[in-house]
């Protein structure tokens, strides 16, 4: 059977933020930056997917919806989901084998680059190259120009094209992860973290200046709420065991969930209703972020 719903957040990783007036973990509160929506509890298969989003031409020319769908299902949105139930965030630190941590790296980097903004940021990127092509073909034959002008022509690359970027830049994101510092943030009692459509934001701490850098740079810190109970840092600073729990305040918490927001494209999830949470998604309605390709 064909799949058409193929999610660019996974829904197991949703049902860390579950909603907690549900007994079913299926559920999640969805807050958007449109400023005439109100937030609405809804179920996780609903929420972050585009219809038939991965799918691709094969070498014959025929339309593969199901490969690389089928191939996330099967691995990384399986295994990544459990990986992140069973962490253990104790005063100890956690620990997490060699395999766990390469699956949640390259989760890290694939959160980053499935994402719409980046996929279309992509795409946009292959069409300039395209329509550059064929203008340097038609200044050179008057007839092509001709024929192009006639007709209206412009150059469009497909979508597909951005699949093969999208897991070469993760690959890389994950790369440089894993050569970094990893912090695990637990917030305060009775503090709930949030998740977004962008579930992974990053920047280059102020202590290193005003640098311009993407989430592979080795100075970039990334961050991500693993659950409504728990967040991760990847980071080029030293905080003394391998894999460290830190305990936060509630205004430092406050902090994560602001990066959140801000990074959002369009959604942001959590496991209740609150108005602090709409405020701050209104807030940044007017931002996201994305990588520039």
């Amino acid at each position: 059977m064909t799949i058409e719903r193929h999610h660019y957040v996974p829904q197991g990783f949703l049902k860390g933020f579950r909603a907690l007036s549900k007994e079913s973990d299926k559920f999640i509160w969805v807050y958007e930056k449109l400023p005439d929506r109100r937030p609405r509890c809804v179920s996780v298969k609903s929420i972050a997917w585009e219809s038939f989003y991965y799918e691709q031409e094969t070498e014959t020319g025929e339309c593969d919806s199901d490969t690389l769908e089928r191939a996330f299902a099967e691995t990384i949105d399986n295994k990544v989901p459990q990986i992140i139930r069973a962490i253990d965030a104790k005063a100890g630190g956690v620990e997490l084998n060699e395999d766990d941590q390469g699956a949640l790296a390259f989760f890290l980097g694939i959160s980053l680059t499935r994402i719409p903004s980046f996929r279309k940021g992509t795409r946009d990127f292959y069409t300039k190259i395209a329509q550059m092509t064929l203008d340097q073909v038609a200044s050179n034959d008057p007839s092509i120009a001709e024929g192009i002008e006639k007709y209206g022509l412009k150059a469009e690359a497909k979508t597909w094209v951005s699949l093969k970027p999208m897991i070469q830049v993760a690959q890389a994101i994950a790369h440089s992860s894993l050569k970094k510092n990893w912090q695990f943030f637990v917030p305060a009692d009775g503090f709930a973290l949030i998740s977004s459509d962008n579930p992974v934001h990053f920047s280059v701490p102020r202590e290193f200046g005003s640098i311009m850098a993407g989430p592979a740079h080795p100075l970039a810190e990334l961050v991500i709420n693993l659950r409504s109970n728990l967040a991760l840092v990847c980071t080029s600073r030293r905080y003394g065991e391998k894999f460290p729990v830190i305990q936060m305040s509630k205004q430092e918490a406050k902090k994560f969930n602001r990066g959140t927001a801000r990074a959002a494209g369009r959604f942001v999830f959590a496991n209740q209703l609150s108005d602090g949470i709409e405020k701050l998604t209104k807030k940044y309605a007017g931002e996201k972020q994305a990588i520039v390709t």
